[in-house]
């Protein structure tokens, strides 16, 4: 069941992300036809594009957490069962390090700035801010179908 929400949660996040990304690439070059062949430089696109890739980058490593994308780095040799399952464990905590960081600490830093706005778009910063803490729970999710699959190895 856990497996099927995962599946389900980083499919959305997928298909968001595609489209985010189309609308940073539209809003880039869009900037840079304003500016260069207009010469009417538009504010607003800066704002958007760094919207956009915030979004990308913090929901994008949850997604990346999911997939298992991110880069490792063998330091032990893993012929042996015992060394992979222990730098599994190694690298989980780690995982729920830093999603706990992302959650707790980018929910105050979101709470913080939300009272600032960002003036060309007339938004509060509280959505520049809101995928710190967004990926940390995306993160803690993917991380729960990790324990549980590092406990079935574990028995098996």
């Amino acid at each position: 069941m856990l497996h099927r929400l995962c599946d389900r949660v980083a499919a959305i996040l997928r298909i968001l992300s595609w489209i985010a990304f189309a609308a940073l690439i539209i809003t880039v070059a869009l900037q840079v036809l304003a500016r260069d062949i207009l010469a009417a430089p538009m504010i607003w696109t800066g704002d958007v594009a760094q919207l956009l890739f915030t979004w990308l980058i913090f929901i994008g490593a949850a997604a990346g957490l999911r997939l298992g994308s991110h880069y490792t780095v063998d330091l032990l040799p893993m012929h042996r069962r015992t060394v992979k399952l222990s730098t599994d464990w190694i690298g989980f905590v780690a995982g729920v390090l830093v999603a706990l960081l992302l959650l707790i600490c980018g929910w105050e830093l979101t709470m913080i700035r939300s009272t600032a706005v960002v003036q060309s778009l007339g938004i509060s910063r509280f959505w520049m801010f809101l995928p710190l803490p967004l990926s940390g729970a995306f993160m803690i999710l993917f991380l729960a179908e990790m324990l549980q699959d590092l406990l079935t190895r574990r028995v098996a």
